[in-house]
């Protein structure tokens, strides 16, 4: 038989006076704070047409404030199914009634794909990452929110930053909001300069310039000077195109890379690293200026030096 879940006295009748307890309302607020204020439950409050804010509304600390989250959703301009599935988050939350999340899905007949989408929702909201992917990467699953759920991976003091690199890699989000693509960028940056550089090339021209100095900023400010060096190595071994080389010179010698350390020994090292012609390197005045350490009797000007006296006259 249909539930009537239009009524509420209907859905809980086993207790028609149920109110969420004390320690499930703190743990509510306690995650909407983790994640910036805001949790996957008020997206989906929003995005069925409830204008009023949800943090005003959820956690509800009474039956009665239940009963009137239960009637904002049950009478929003939404389709029913979308109705449905945030009933179903919230009954997920009333552990205090043994199966009735079950015997609402069942006796509603709630699509299998809003069932995933709702349990990894809220699974995600409530911190419990690893079982949420489970959810939200099942391939049946057209996934909405998938920037929001990348980026709370990526922001969450707790989240293992390898869960947020297996999402993106498993359901190809879109990256639509900026914020995402910065945060994942970053990601990258930290763990994998060539992965990095080859998603910076992907994006749109002015996304990509504005990346690739990223990246070449982020080397640049690493705190330990071998660190810096080791990756300093990679970024100048990188398959960088003639627009990607002008950049990275004008970037470092002109623009607001100027004042990095080691900010010109890098172009330096790019320029003999290529084979750049030597009138390339000894003839542009702010490397000419290039002093760096002597290490074993070797500078920059050693190196000047040796290549002009090698240049064919």
């Amino acid at each position: 038989m249909i539930l009537d879940w239009h009524n509420f006295d209907a859905v809980f009748q086993q207790k028609p006076d149920y109110a969420l307890d004390q320690k499930t309302v703190e743990n509510i607020l306690r995650h909407r704070r983790e994640f910036g204020d805001e949790l996957f439950f008020d997206r989906i409050w929003k995005s069925i047409g409830l204008t009023q804010p949800s943090r005003k509304n959820y956690p509800a600390r009474s039956n009665q404030d239940l009963r009137n989250v239960w009637s904002k959703i049950v009478q929003s301009p939404a389709p029913d199914e979308q109705k449905l599935a945030l009933l179903y988050y919230v009954l997920l939350d009333c552990r205090g009634i043994t199966g009735v999340d079950n015997v609402f899905v069942r006796r509603t007949y709630l699509p299998q794909k809003y069932q995933l989408l709702v349990q990894g929702l809220w699974e995600l909201d409530h911190s419990q990452f690893s079982k949420a992917l489970e959810h939200l990467t099942d391939p049946s699953l057209a996934l909405p929110f998938a920037d929001e759920v990348l980026l709370s991976l990526l922001k969450h003091p707790r989240c293992e930053p390898a869960l947020a690199t297996a999402f993106y890699i498993t359901v190809s989000p879109p990256l639509r909001d900026p914020k995402t693509v910065d945060a994942y960028f970053d990601l990258l940056s930290s763990n994998n300069l060539p992965e990095a550089y080859y998603f910076a090339k992907r994006q749109d021209k002015l996304n990509h310039k504005s990346l690739f100095e990223k990246l070449v900023a982020t080397v640049h400010q690493e705190k330990g000077g071998q660190l810096r060096a080791t990756r300093a190595t990679i970024l100048v071994g990188l398959p960088f195109s003639s627009e990607e080389d002008a950049w990275f010179e004008d970037f470092l010698l002109r623009g607001k890379g100027t004042k990095f350390p080691g900010a010109k020994d890098t172009v330096m090292v790019r320029r003999l690293a290529t084979g750049k012609s030597v009138s390339a390197v000894t003839e542009n005045t702010m490397l000419n200026r290039l002093k760096g350490e002597n290490i074993d009797g070797v500078s920059w000007e050693t190196i000047r030096r040796s290549i002009a006296e090698a240049a064919p006259s």
